[in-house]
C-alpha cells in the first residue's frame, strides 16, 4: 500500500521544482488543501485524500458563462448527468422569470436527468433543476424545504442581483473555457503557500478537478494546461503532461 504522507511530500516537492520555471519565488514548500468556503478565513487543511493522482479529464471543463444584461458570470458545475445533457442543449437564451425575490426560473422543453435532494439552503449564485425540466438561478441565499439537482453555483456574485433586476431577466447560458496563463500558476502557487490574500483571488475556477479544495493537484493540472499553449523554442524549460505524470509517478 502507498503512503499517504510520502505522496503528500512528493506533490508538494513536485509542485515546487516545476513552478520555478514560471518564476515563482522560493520559500516554504508547505502547501495546503484550501476549501473554497474556507478560503476567506484562511483555514487549511494539509491532509491528501487521495493515494493517486487524480483525474485530468474536466467534463466540458465544468464552467459555464452566464450573460445577463450586459454582465458575464462564470459559474463551475457539478459533474452530474444533468450537466451533461444541459451541456448538449447549449447555447441557450432564456427569458426567465421572476419568484419570491430570490429565484430566476424557466421552463426547458425537454426534461433532463435529475436527482433530486432537500438542500436545506441555498446560497446566492446557485444554480439548480426543479423536477426536471425546470432550470433556476438564485440571486439570494435562503433556507428552503424543497428538492433540487445541482447544475453549479457562480464563483463571483458581485453584481448578480443588479444584472437580473426586479422582474424578468433574459440569460444567456454557454459552455466556457478558462484560458490558463503562467500568471494564474503564480497565483495559485503563491496561494496555497499563503504569499496572497484569498479574497483578491475571489471567483478565480482554481478548483480544476472538482473536489471543492484548491490545493496541489489543482496546481499540477493547471501546470500541464499551461505548459500546452507555451512553444517549446521560448526558451523556458517545461515538461509535457506525460513527462510530468510520469515523473510523478517515477517518485512515488
Amino acid at each position: 500500500m502507498i503512503n499517504r504522507s510520502k505522496i503528500t511530500a512528493v506533490f508538494s516537492g513536485l509542485t515546487m521544482m516545476f513552478m520555478t520555471a514560471c518564476g515563482s519565488s522560493s520559500g516554504s514548500s508547505d502547501i495546503s488543501a484550501v476549501t473554497t468556503e474556507q478560503k476567506e478565513s484562511s483555514a487549511v487543511s494539509t491532509e491528501v485524500t487521495s493515494s493517486e493522482p487524480k483525474s485530468t479529464e474536466k467534463e466540458a471543463d465544468n464552467m459555464l458563462k452566464i450573460s445577463v444584461n450586459g454582465k458575464e458570470f462564470i459559474a463551475e458545475t457539478e459533474k452530474n448527468d444533468t450537466v451533461r445533457a444541459l451541456g448538449e442543449l447549449l447555447p441557450l437564451t432564456l427569458d426567465m422569470s421572476e419568484l419570491n425575490g430570490n429565484e430566476k426560473y424557466y421552463y426547458l422543453d425537454t426534461s433532463l436527468p435529475s436527482d433530486s435532494k432537500r438542500v436545506g439552503h441555498i446560497n446566492e449564485g446557485d444554480i439548480m433543476l426543479y423536477g426536471d425540466s425546470c432550470l433556476v438561478v438564485f440571486y439570494k441565499s435562503f433556507d428552503t424545504s424543497y428538492s433540487y439537482t445541482k447544475i453549479g453555483h457562480i464563483t463571483d456574485t458581485a453584481g448578480l442581483y443588479e444584472a437580473l433586476g426586479d422582474g424578468g431577466a433574459e440569460v444567456t447560458f454557454e459552455a466556457f473555457q478558462y484560458d490558463y496563463t503562467v500568471q494564474d500558476l503564480k497565483e495559485l502557487n503563491d496561494f496555497l503557500l499563503g504569499r496572497s490574500d484569498p479574497e483578491a483571488l475571489k471567483g478565480k475556477p482554481y478548483d480544476l478537478d472538482g473536489d471543492g479544495v484548491w490545493n496541489s493537484f489543482d496546481l499540477c493540472l493547471m501546470r500541464m494546461k499551461v505548459s500546452e499553449k507555451i512553444p517549446v523554442n521560448d526558451g523556458i524549460s517545461i515538461l509535457t503532461p506525460k513527462q510530468y505524470i510520469d515523473k510523478m509517478y517515477s517518485c512515488i
